[in-house]
């Protein structure tokens, strides 16, 4: 069982291993070379989003393109899902397209809470490294979490969607305010980003140890940066959360 559902796919793939098999370090590599065009695309409309802020007084330009990225990333996602073998030239656009999606989003924290990106990225960064060196000193930790991991991200998964579901009814939900209750939902949201990273390691490594074909490098490249993302974005709005209540 994987928390990640594109790790799941990949791991599952029943496809004959009958080229060069992937390995740890070539899916570090490429994962590394994703994250760099994330990076790269992030700060581009980061830029872009600004300007157009300062000349239209509107986020409209980044609420559009955080729109139109997210709708993009879920399909390439769902594509490198049906076709692993896809991933090499799918996982280069959405990392892209992520790049896009990150930059967008970091407008609006960055415009109403003052250098909150800086530590989300700051945090982000050390999430990562923290991870892979306690997966380095305790590898079998993320067996003993993997189930555990995988519940909680489906629970909140299911209870962001019936957040939405709320708003879209104009009822308030309690979990996306910057109460208690949604603190502490945002902190326990985090924590489980950032344990899904230890469970993506382990995949990574069970994948390379099973002989999976290169090309999916790839694609648990991709993968990883799903997860790394979503800590990126869960950190925001934990610090956001934190500012609003500094500030009452």
């Amino acid at each position: 069982m994987r928390s990640n559902p594109m790790m799941s796919r990949g791991l599952n793939n029943p496809d004959t291993y009958s080229q060069e098999a992937m390995s740890v370090e070539g899916t570090r590599n490429k994962t590394l070379a994703f994250v760099g065009i994330t990076a790269i695309t992030a700060v581009i409309f980061y830029v872009l989003g600004f300007r157009n802020l300062a000349t239209t007084r509107s986020f409209s330009l980044s609420t559009t393109l955080s729109t139109i990225s997210s709708i993009a990333s879920l399909i390439l996602i769902i594509g490198m899902a049906v076709k692993p073998q896809s991933a090499k030239l799918l996982g280069i656009i959405f990392a892209a397209t992520k790049g896009v999606f990150v930059g967008s989003i970091s407008v609006r924290f960055a415009y109403f809470f003052d250098g909150v990106v800086s530590k989300a990225l700051i945090l982000t960064l050390l999430a990562v490294v923290f991870t892979l060196l306690l997966y380095k000193e305790a590898p079998s930790l993320a067996g003993k979490i993997r189930n555990g991991v995988m519940i909680l991200t489906l629970a909140i998964c299911a209870t962001s969607l019936l957040g939405l579901v709320f708003n879209l009814f104009g009822v308030p939900f309690v979990l996306f305010g910057n109460n208690l209750m949604a603190l502490g939902f945002s902190v326990l949201t985090t924590g489980v980003a950032i344990a899904n990273l230890m469970v993506d390691y382990d995949n990574v490594y069970i994948a390379s140890r099973s002989g999976l074909p290169k090309y999916m490098e790839y694609f648990f490249a991709a993968s990883i940066l799903v997860t790394i993302v979503w800590v990126y974005v869960e950190m925001l709005q934990l610090l956001a959360r934190i500012a609003m209540r500094a500030e009452e």
